[in-house]
């Protein structure tokens, strides 16, 4: 799984073109994304379909990183910081721009309370405490990512990470998902294999 790179000097709004349809095969696409941004937001057009991805998108971020880079990475699905990152979510006084706001709302009310009311940079141990990344992971060592799912799992884990559901339409969401897995075949492999003591084959 070799991992694709933000580039800060290609033009932001192609780069994103190139990983987007990167993003159209099901699995993981990995982007790093290192110390660098000019701070110029990209635009919400542009930056849409990257919430979109058939794939699950994943951040892994280092250094200190600002706009455009930035909200490409927190509009990821899964946000992944080394010991170093700094996410620079505001370069002025004034509050993020669309891109991030997005991602900030996504993340939670403590995410976004902290982009609106304190446009300091954050460094990544808050940004995990916060809920704006998953967690952070020593320099060197690889992502904590599942190897062995299914396309059916990551499609599911992908919507659910996605959705904003709640009461009902969460319930109807979490039965849907049950329902295509179980429809996949992957629980009587799963089963198979560990009566078998073995990997299993999805």
């Amino acid at each position: 799984m070799n991992p694709a790179r933000w580039n800060h000097d290609l033009d932001p709004a192609r780069q994103l073109r190139d990983l987007v349809d990167l993003s159209l095969e099901p699995g993981y696409l990995i982007t790093e994304f290192r110390q660098g941004g000019d701070g110029e937001a990209i635009a919400w057009g542009d930056l849409e379909p990257w919430t979109r991805s058939r794939a699950v998108t994943v951040a892994d971020v280092a250094g200190t990183v600002a706009s455009p880079a930035l909200e490409v990475a927190l509009c990821s699905d899964l946000v992944y910081l080394r010991p170093d990152a700094i996410l620079r979510l505001s370069l002025s006084s004034a509050a993020p721009n669309p891109g991030v706001l997005w991602a900030l709302t996504r993340r939670g009310r403590r995410a976004l309370f902290r982009g609106l009311l304190d446009t300091a940079d954050v460094a990544a141990t808050e940004a995990a405490t916060i809920g704006l990344a998953e967690a952070v992971i020593p320099t060197g060592d690889p992502l904590p990512l599942p190897t062995a799912s299914s396309v059916p799992a990551l499609t599911s884990v992908r919507d659910l990470i996605r959705s904003s559901a709640t009461g009902s339409a969460g319930l109807a969401l979490e039965l849907a998902t049950f329902r295509l897995l179980f429809a996949s075949g992957d629980p009587a492999e799963g089963a198979r294999a560990f009566l078998e003591k073995r990997e299993p084959e999805f």
